[in-house]
């Protein structure tokens, strides 16, 4: 019987020591008490070691000081109304394949793949802010705890915010960059469309257009799966997912009522303007 129980009790002790160490946290989107096993500043640093060699995987960043800035601009506001606050950065990269990306701490990446689709400003807000709501309900956080088990996690965390080497430096960076290509959960697919749809309505934008850009999205992965396959592997989109969005603006007491899907995206002709500087740009 004490043999039995004993790995048990070790176990508990062990996940006790690990909460003390590392903490409970309430998560800032659900309001639920959560195990955190880095600080916040930990998780800041890794985001910050990998973003260089992640944006260099990308294309790097399109080489047009408007085209960066504008996107900035568009992603701050959605940072601006964010359940959580973060140093929050926004980069358009020159890869081809549509995508968008947030690493741990706030480092959020739009393709010029994807933004070169898309139709209008809020559709880009729409996934900036699907983007951002990922980081703010600490998603990447807890699919790297998830993926990488509490040890390895504490230690790279502690090599990010520690005294490093180049070659711990790189580490860190692979090691985060590759969880952040791994694929999201349904819920956290589903919850951070919902904080998506939040933040464009709070920054002053008709939240129809994350039901564009999915319904967008899901056309064209249609026509051209292949295109695509990056994008659904780490974000799956499903019929589901449009459905939920559309009920939610339809139904919510916060959005029905108060926004068309017919009204015209006034900063279109704005977006548009800078679609064309991409694309010009690209073929430079």
């Amino acid at each position: 019987m004490r043999s039995r129980n004993r790995l048990p009790l070790l176990l508990l002790g062990a996940l006790v020591g690990l909460s003390a160490l590392a903490g409970c946290a309430t998560n800032p989107v659900t309001g639920k008490r959560e195990l955190v096993l880095i600080s916040e500043a930990q998780e800041i640093a890794m985001g910050e070691e990998a973003a260089p060699e992640f944006e260099k995987e990308f294309g790097g960043k399109v080489p047009d000081a408007d085209l960066q800035q504008y996107v900035q601009s568009v992603g701050m506001r959605m940072a601006e109304v964010s359940d959580r606050p973060m140093p929050y950065t926004y980069t358009l990269v020159g890869s081809d394949v549509p995508n968008a990306f947030a690493l741990p701490g706030g480092s959020i990446f739009i393709t010029a793949g994807l933004m070169s689709q898309m139709t209008n400003e809020r559709q880009l807000a729409a996934v900036l802010g699907h983007e951002t709501g990922h980081v703010a309900a600490r998603h990447s956080v807890q699919q790297m705890q998830k993926q990488m088990g509490a040890q390895l996690l504490v230690e790279i965390a502690s090599r990010a915010t520690g005294a490093e080497t180049a070659g711990t430096a790189a580490d860190v960076a692979k090691i985060v960059s590759t969880v952040a290509l791994m694929k999201y959960s349904r819920d956290d697919e589903y919850q951070a469309d919902e904080l998506g749809v939040k933040y464009a309505a709070k920054a002053g934008y008709n939240p129809w257009g994350m039901v564009e850009l999915l319904t967008l999205l899901d056309a064209m992965q249609e026509a051209e799966p292949s295109r695509f396959q990056e994008m659904f592997q780490t974000h799956p989109l499903s019929s589901k997912r449009i459905e939920r969005a559309r009920l939610m603006l339809l139904q919510d007491p916060a959005y029905e009522g108060r926004y068309s899907p017919a009204a015209a995206d006034p900063n279109a002709q704005r977006f548009e303007q800078m679609r064309q500087v991409l694309i010009k740009t690209l073929k430079k």
